[in-house]
Parts: structure tokens; sequence; C-alpha cells
């Protein structure tokens, strides 16, 4: 059988997604780093171009944060390209297409768990439930907006836990110095101590309810493909209000999708 080859656009696609997720990283890591420092860094590029932000903020408060307008760039490639936003640029929707292309299996179920379902209308009614309470007076869109959610994990469970790991892991090998590695570890460590590793362990409460919760988000992809997207994200609900019926489109053969997965 032939190798499947990967079309261009794929690959443009993979590379775009790094390098946005590789960005947020960056700026996630900035505000972790740099928290008494000043840094010229747009830390809050990702939320200023969320138009779900915008929009809750705007019901909430009847005003707009200038660089929130951002967010009209958004709507309009969406009008324009459709749910371009959701598949080439947010980083945790690319979080989701990486471990649910690790689900070990066959091209048919791949197609058959990934296609319409009913229940998908679920993320449209959390974004009806989100904007009437902006209106009321809750902001949700900070639980549920997926760079909240995203940043809020990294920040409170993820990240800890793994400056933790590290910082433990190389204080073992400092003391021990197992086969004398620490000549090895030492500028390991310096160099992580400059751009990643924090001096002092970061605690928050609930960080271990959002870890779980993160956890369980991410496990959900080995059962429905990109299921925090599909269900849940109020981001790409409103974003598929949008992009509806965007002015270009993306034209599929039938025919070639059916010969690559025979």
């Amino acid at each position: 059988m032939a190798k499947k080859r990967t079309s261009p656009t794929l690959w443009w696609r993979r590379l775009i997604q790094t390098i946005s997720l590789l960005i947020f990283l960056y700026l996630f890591l900035q505000t972790a780093f740099h928290t008494d420092n000043v840094t010229d860094a747009p830390l809050t590029l990702f939320f200023d171009l969320d138009p779900l932000v915008m929009l809750t903020v705007w019901i909430g408060g009847h005003a707009v944060v200038s660089a929130l307008l951002l967010s009209f760039i958004t709507l309009g490639v969406t009008l324009l390209f459709g749910r371009w936003f959701c598949g080439w640029i947010c980083p945790f929707g690319t979080i989701h297409n990486y471990f649910t292309s690790r689900r070990r299996s066959k091209s048919k179920e791949k197609i058959k768990t990934g296609s319409y379902s009913v229940r998908q209308k679920t993320k449209y009614y959390l974004l009806v439930i989100i904007l009437v309470a902006a209106f009321v007076g809750p902001n949700l869109a900070g639980w549920l907006d997926p760079f909240s959610f995203l940043y809020r994990s990294l920040a409170t469970a993820v990240f800890p836990a793994v400056n933790a790991g590290l910082q433990g892991l190389f204080g073992w090998t400092y003391e021990v110095d197992p086969m004398g590695l620490s000549a090895v570890s030492e500028p390991v460590y310096r160099l992580l101590r400059k751009y990643f590793l924090t001096l002092e362990q970061p605690h928050y409460y609930w960080s271990m309810l959002f870890g779980a919760l993160f956890g369980v988000v991410i496990a959900l992809n080995y059962f429905r493909n990109r299921f925090w997207c599909r269900y849940i994200c109020p981001l790409g609900a409103l974003l598929g209000i949008v992009g509806k019926n965007p002015i270009v489109r993306l034209n599929v053969d039938p025919d070639k999708i059916n010969t690559r997965i025979q």
C-alpha cells in the first residue's frame, strides 16, 4: 500500500499551530518568571484576540478596553474564512488536536467518532448561559473560555508541578551526585533557572482541582475527537455562529476521501 502523503495545507496548518502554541507558552512564562519585573511582551495578546472576552466585558461593564478591539480581527477573518481561528491559531485547540492524533484507531473509526453529533449543540447552550450570566453579574467566561481555562490550568497546576519536579530532581542530583552527573546537571539547571524555573515554588488554592479538570479534559480526547472543541468551547460556538456561512469556502472531494480510508 502506498504511503499516504500529507498535503502542503496540513503542513502549513501544523506549523502555524505549533508557532501559536509556542507563543502562548512563551507569554505564559513571562508572567511566571517576570512577576515583579517589567516586560515588553504583549502578555494579553490571545485574550485581546478573543471576541468572547470582548463580548462579556462589554455586556457586563458596557465598555470595552481598547486592546480588546483586536478581537474584531478574529471576527473579520472568521466571517471571511470560517472558524480558521479554532483550527489554525487556538493553542488549546492545538493541544487537543495532538492528543486526538495519539489515538490508535483505524481511519474509518476516527471518521465515525469525529462525525457530527447533536450533543455538539451543548457548547451553544453554554455560550448562552455565559452571555446571560455576564448580563446579570457573574463572569463565567473566566472559567470556560479556552484561553482562561488553559492559562488557569498551567498557572495553578501544570507549571507548579513541573517546577517542583525539576527542582527536586536537580536538587537530588546536586546533593547525591550520582556518577558525577552534577557537572552536567548544574549548567542545565542554571539555564532553566534563567528562562523557565522559579526559585520560589508557587502554591495555589484549588490547584488539585484545576489539575484534575485539565487532565480529564485532555483524557476525553481519547474517547471523542477534540472533545472540548466539539462539546464545551463557548468561543468555538461564538465563532461557529459568526463563520457559519464564510465568504471563502474549502471544497472537499468526497471521492478522494473515500479512496484514502479504504
